[in-house]
């Protein structure tokens, strides 16, 4: 099992962007939960989807639209834990949303396919602008992601859940005294 520091590859990733990017390039903001600094992952298909993710999405942006970057622990996501037939410690949600960038489900597939995941579903309930798809390995290890697209008011947000088993304690420990 690696250990994945999140922060390394959003930061590295914007900086080659913005080296790369020709012409205006748009604002960045970036949130960074402090407790993520090492995040343990089974290979390197989490942080190479997110490098993937986040350089085409900061490459085909709006360079007039704000771009914010987010990441941060999810304790308890209990009704998806059961869709998806998982039970993680924790989950990590990475978010990258704003008016200027352009992400659909054809992009989303394809950079998933790239590290060896495929969509096992995409769902969505007529007349809304959100969609969830469900990502598994073609072959090898069992590892799932979740993505989510939601697009309102001419905003999209995209939202990547990482399932994280980890032997730490500490996590279900903070899930538990939240609850009570």
């Amino acid at each position: 099992m690696e250990k994945v520091d999140f922060s390394i590859v959003i930061q590295e990733t914007i900086s080659r962007c913005s080296q790369n990017r020709i012409g205006d390039k748009p604002a960045v903001f970036v949130t960074l939960a402090p407790v993520l600094t090492r995040v343990p992952w089974q290979n390197g298909t989490a942080e190479e989807f997110v490098r993937r993710f986040l350089y085409e999405t900061l490459l085909t942006s709006d360079a007039d639209a704000t771009v914010e970057v987010s990441l941060r622990r999810r304790s308890l996501l209990n009704d998806l834990n059961a869709f998806v037939g998982i039970k993680p410690s924790y989950w990590i949600q990475l978010r990258v949303a704003g008016r200027g960038i352009r992400v659909g489900e054809n992009l989303v597939d394809d950079l998933f396919s790239e590290v060896g995941l495929r969509a096992e579903e995409w769902l969505g309930i007529a007349g809304s602008g959100t969609r969830l798809g469900i990502f598994g390995t073609i072959d090898g290890p069992k590892i799932k992601m979740v993505f989510c697209i939601e697009s309102v008011r001419h905003r999209q947000q995209c939202d990547l859940l990482l399932p994280i088993a980890d032997d730490d304690p500490a996590p279900n420990l903070l899930a538990h005294c939240a609850t009570t």
